[in-house]
């Protein structure tokens, strides 16, 4: 069967649409509204956000892999993903419901929320195999990063008229601005409503393996089985390693952007959906050109050129403020970042046995969610660190004599250039992965 004939099928769209929804939640809630809320309208400093942020990771971090694992011996990833995705939507509905004089629970309900959002992705990247197998799954993976990223525009369209009561400047007509917050309750019922293709016309594959009881103890046993024998499994263990490092550079960009947009490139609110879209058109082509490229370059080599443009970029962000280069980087970081994600996916379970895929995704979120506990939070301490309000940055604001505009922005940029190293560290760990041929 041709490619074209794949990506086409039921199945093969239903799976993918799930990376349609959830992106609408990743974009409209972890990048674009959420933590501007708490920061700019809230006046709350950023580890607010960060904080419950890593914490939830932590949890998926510790809890995932053993899931991951009894997903496999159950044959319930589809139900276990209903269940995550259902409690995800619930928890982000909730958030715009809470007074604002429960603050606190409103970061203990975002941080479920991020919980059920992630833990998810154990259940569904597994599920990939389930549509497609061989060089096809390549293909099929890069279709759903992109129908991902055209779930993201189509939120940030449809959630523009209840948080600004405007759509590109138009009036709409029965929506008046509702602010930053009510971007929560009409996300949760987009991620709801375009996941549901997934639960209804993909079936789960019942793999060669003994059926089990759904054993805790087993599970972690397992895990920890399935980390002690990456050994068996040359390049493994070093490969979820730097993806410790890429995902640490790329949860805390998915994080910041809205942030680092908004206060180092002085984007307003319209100007800075504008980017994002723009940004994303882009991106849903790259994501394309990278999954025909997967199919026919050896997949380490592409994730070695990948990685190398996601630093040069991160530097680039840091040097130049030309308005027409910044929206050519944006739309350059959306490709890249679709580009990790179409690769990292087949390039694990091409060197592991497909029986043990829900093991290895497991091992995988655990080597993401971990990095996701550390980059974040470190990103905010950098910026609370050199903030021009605190000892540090009054130290770097006298000693390199900046100007009040200059050193606000000052953090957001040292935050930024430590993500490049991130990415340098796993680069150089990642050289030595044994390379595949397509």
């Amino acid at each position: 069967m041709s490619t074209t004939a794949t990506i086409l099928r039921k199945d093969v769209i239903g799976w993918s649409l799930y990376d349609f929804a959830n992106t609408i939640y990743s974009m409209n809630i972890l990048s674009l509204y959420l933590k501007r809320w708490f920061v700019e309208d809230l006046k709350h400093d950023g580890l607010y956000y960060d904080i419950p942020y890593a914490a939830s990771m932590l949890l998926v971090a510790l809890i995932m892999p053993a899931m991951g694992a009894l997903s496999d011996h159950s044959h319930k990833k589809k139900l276990f993903l209903f269940l995550f995705t259902f409690s995800c939507c619930l928890a982000t509905g909730l958030m715009s419901l809470i007074p604002l004089s429960y603050f606190m629970a409103i970061i203990i309900v975002f941080a479920l929320s991020n919980f059920f959002y992630e833990g998810g992705m154990v259940f569904y990247n597994p599920l990939l195999y389930a549509v497609a197998d061989g060089h096809h799954a390549r293909a099929v993976s890069g279709f759903g990063v992109a129908l991902g990223y055209l779930g993201a525009i189509v939120g940030m369209i449809l959630i523009l008229p209840p948080v600004t009561g405007k759509l590109f400047g138009w009036d709409v007509p029965f929506f008046e601005a509702g602010g930053k917050n009510a971007a929560f309750l009409p996300t949760a019922i987009l991620f709801f409503l375009f996941s549901l293709p997934l639960f209804f016309w993909v079936d789960e594959k019942k793999l060669a393996i003994k059926s089990s009881r759904a054993d805790i103890k087993k599970a972690y046993k397992d895990v920890w089985e399935g980390i002690r024998h990456t050994r068996k499994y040359p390049g493994v263990l070093r490969f979820l390693i730097a993806d410790y490092f890429f995902e640490d550079a790329v949860a805390t960009v998915i994080l910041n952007i809205g942030i680092f947009s908004s206060i180092v490139l002085g984007f307003a609110d319209a100007d800075l959906t504008i980017f994002l879209i723009v940004s994303t058109v882009s991106a849903v082509l790259g994501s394309l050109v990278i999954g025909t490229l997967a199919k026919k370059m050896v997949l380490k080599n592409l994730m070695s050129v990948i990685i190398r443009l996601w630093i040069i970029v991160l530097l680039l962000f840091l040097l130049l403020d030309n308005i027409v280069i910044i929206y050519m980087l944006g739309s350059l970081v959306g490709v890249l970042l679709g580009g990790l994600w179409t690769v990292s996916r087949p390039l694990l379970a091409e060197m592991v046995p497909e029986n043990e895929l829900g093991r290895f995704f497991g091992l995988y979120s655990l080597s993401g969610r971990a990095a996701a506990v550390i980059g974040p939070v470190m990103w905010g301490i950098l910026v609370y660190l050199f903030s021009p309000t605190r000892p540090l940055g009054r130290m770097a604001l006298e000693f390199f004599e900046l100007d009040s505009a200059v050193a606000e922005k000052m953090p957001y940029k040292i935050a930024l250039f430590s993500l490049a190293i991130m990415m340098a560290v796993g680069l150089y760990i990642f050289r030595k992965v044994p390379a595949r041929e397509s």
